[in-house]
């Protein structure tokens, strides 16, 4: 885990919830405090992991007799 993707224990016992608004709010507070080019490293890098995912859900699992 990089730094850009860690959050300290202070922020994680504010008054935000662990749901999707919570998550959103965290996210954007992160990124307010990087500069241009580390957020666009971010984007670079978020894109790289998302495109090995691409396509993965139409191959599905393998299913094992049991």
């Amino acid at each position: 885990m990089n730094d850009l993707q860690q959050v300290s224990t202070s922020k994680r016992t504010g008054d935000l919830g662990w749901g999707f608004e919570g998550h959103r709010r965290r996210q954007a507070r992160l990124g307010l405090g990087l500069s241009p080019a580390e957020r666009l490293r971010w984007l670079e890098e978020s894109m790289e992991e998302l495109r090995k995912l691409v396509g993965r859900a139409r191959q599905g699992r393998s299913v094992s007799p049991g």
